[in-house]
C-alpha cells in the first residue's frame, strides 16, 4: 500500500537529482481549459512524487494536452509526437498520453490508428485517469490537486474550470464532439476550491466554462452563475472575480445586475458575437440575431457603464458573402470592443460546417478567408488605439502580476494590460498608475504609491 501524506509536507526534489522514472513532461496546446487542466494535473504529479522534466527524453511519463478548435493546433500535436517517436526508441519504457480535444468520450480518438507511439488516449479534463497512467507512483493524493502547478510561487491569478463540456449545436464547432455534454461542478466544490487557492496566495479567479453563463442548469435547484459569483465574491483574501466565455442566450438581467454589484466582479464580459450578418448567424446556429446581440450590449453597458467588451469573430465561414463581412465590420465599428479575437474558419471533422465547406458554393477560399481576417485586425486596431488613449493621464488600479523584461505587468479591473518601473516588488499588490503612454494592445504609466 502507497504512503499518503500531507501534499503541502511532500518533498520536492531537485530536477537533477529526481531519476528519469519519475519524471513527467507536459506539452499543452490550445484554450485556457486546457492550460488549467495541464496545471491541475502537474500540481498532482508532483503530490503523487514526480518532478517536472526540462524535455521529454528526460521524462518516463509524457502527456500533450491537445486541442482541436482549428487544423493548426492539431497538426501542432501531431508534429510533436513524431518528434516523440525517437524518444520511445531511445527509452522504450517511456509512457506517452495524448489526452484533451483530439480525444472524445470514453477515450476514443479518430487519430488513434496514426499514432502508434501513443500508449493511452484519455478524454479531455479527466486529471484523475490520466494521474493513474504514471508508472512509478511514490504517494497517492490525501485531497484533489488545484489548478497551480508550483505554489513555492503562487500565482496572482488563477483560472478555475466550473464546468465542462457544451450543449450548444454551432456549426462549426468540434466541442461538443470531444468534450461531452455539458457538466456543471457543484457549487460547494468549487467555493471550498477557490478558498484553497485564495489561502495559498492567489489574489484573482477566473471561472471557465465552454458557455459559463450556463453553469449549473444541469444541477439540482438549477442554480445560476449569479449565484456562484455571490457565494466567491466574499471569500477572504480575494482582490478579483472574472468569468469566461460567455453565450448570448445565457447572459441574463440577474447576471449582469450581479456583476455590477459585487465589489469583486471586475468590469469585463467576453461576449462571443461570431459575425455580424443575421444570415451567416443562422448558417452557423448561433440562436441569436444581430438586434438582439446589440440589445444585450446596450442593456450591459447602461448597468455597467465603465464595462470591457471583448468577443470572438470567425471570417471566412461557409456562405458567408462580402455583404455579410462587410456587416460585420459594421457591427464592430458600431459596437466598438475592447479586444476583438479573430480567427479564420478552419473545418473540423463531423461538424455541419465542415460539410458544407465541401459545396463550392458555400465553401470561401483560403486567400479571401485571409483577406478578410486582416481587414478586420486592422479595423480592430485603429477601434483599440481609440478606445486605449482615452485612459492617457488617468491614475487605473492595477493588480501587479510580476516581472516582464525589466518592468512590472498587471492589469485593470477592465483586464487592459498595463507596463511600469519600481523598484519594490509589488507582485499581488493593488497600485495605482498613472498612464503616460497608450497603445492599441497595452498601457505604460508611473506608479502613484506616494500619493
Amino acid at each position: 500500500m502507497q504512503d499518503v501524506i500531507f501534499f503541502d509536507q511532500r518533498p520536492r526534489p531537485d530536477r537533477d537529482q529526481t531519476p528519469r522514472e519519475r519524471r513527467y513532461y507536459v506539452w499543452t496546446v490550445g484554450c485556457q481549459m486546457n492550460i488549467s487542466d495541464s496545471e491541475r494535473l502537474e500540481a498532482a504529479l508532483q503530490g503523487v512524487g514526480y518532478s517536472p522534466a526540462a524535455r521529454p527524453e528526460e521524462a518516463s511519463f509524457i502527456v500533450l494536452n491537445s486541442c482541436s478548435v482549428r487544423a493548426s493546433a492539431e497538426e501542432r500535436i501531431l508534429g510533436k509526437l513524431g518528434e516523440l517517436v525517437r524518444v520511445k526508441r531511445a527509452h522504450p519504457d517511456t509512457k506517452v498520453v495524448l489526452w484533451g480535444c483530439m480525444v472524445g468520450p470514453n477515450n476514443r480518438s479518430i487519430f488513434a490508428e496514426q499514432l502508434p507511439m501513443v500508449d493511452h488516449f484519455v478524454s479531455p479534463s479527466a486529471v484523475d485517469e490520466v494521474v493513474a497512467l504514471a508508472p512509478n507512483p511514490v504517494y497517492t493524493l490525501d485531497e484533489p490537486a488545484l489548478p497551480v502547478r508550483d505554489w513555492r510561487h503562487p500565482p496572482v491569478s488563477v483560472h478555475v474550470p466550473i464546468q465542462y463540456g457544451c450543449n450548444m449545436t454551432c456549426s462549426y464547432c468540434v466541442i461538443p464532439l470531444r468534450r461531452g455534454r455539458e457538466r456543471s461542478r457543484p457549487l460547494a466544490e468549487i467555493v471550498e476550491e477557490v478558498r484553497r487557492i485564495v489561502a495559498r496566495g492567489a489574489k484573482e479567479i477566473t471561472l471557465l466554462g465552454q458557455i459559463v453563463d450556463s453553469w449549473g442548469h444541469d444541477l439540482p435547484g438549477r442554480p445560476e452563475l449569479a449565484d456562484l459569483l455571490e457565494a466567491v465574491d466574499p471569500i477572504p483574501g480575494l482582490l478579483r472575480l472574472r468569468f469566461l466565455t460567455s453565450h448570448p442566450a445565457w447572459m441574463t438581467d440577474r447576471l449582469i445586475e450581479t456583476v455590477a454589484r459585487l465589489p469583486r466582479c471586475q468590469p469585463e464580459i467576453n461576449l462571443p458575437v461570431q459575425a455580424g450578418s443575421d444570415r451567416v448567424l443562422k448558417l452557423m446556429r448561433r440562436g441569436y440575431t444581430v438586434a438582439r446581440y446589440k440589445a444585450l450590449i446596450a442593456k450591459i453597458r447602461a448597468a455597467i457603464p465603465h464595462i470591457s467588451l471583448t468577443t470572438d469573430i470567425i471570417v471566412g465561414h461557409p456562405g458567408e458573402t462580402e455583404d455579410d463581412f462587410r456587416q460585420t465590420m459594421e457591427l464592430c465599428a458600431e459596437i466598438g470592443f475592447d479586444k476583438v479575437h479573430i480567427a479564420a474558419f478552419s473545418a473540423r471533422p463531423g461538424t455541419r460546417a465542415a460539410e458544407q465547406e465541401q459545396d463550392p458554393a458555400l465553401a470561401v477560399p483560403p486567400e479571401v478567408k485571409e483577406e478578410r481576417r486582416r481587414r478586420l485586425e486592422q479595423l480592430q486596431e485603429q477601434i483599440a488605439t481609440e478606445r486605449m488613449a482615452r485612459f492617457l493621464g488617468q491614475t487605473v488600479e492595477v493588480l501587479v502580476e510580476g516581472e516582464s523584461k525589466g518592468k512590472w505587468r498587471g492589469r485593470t479591473p477592465g483586464n487592459r494590460l498595463v507596463f511600469f518601473s519600481h523598484p519594490a516588488d509589488l507582485t499581488g499588490q493593488l497600485v495605482p498608475v498613472r498612464i503616460t503612454v497608450t497603445s492599441p494592445w497595452s498601457l505604460q504609466g508611473v506608479p502613484q504609491l506616494d500619493q
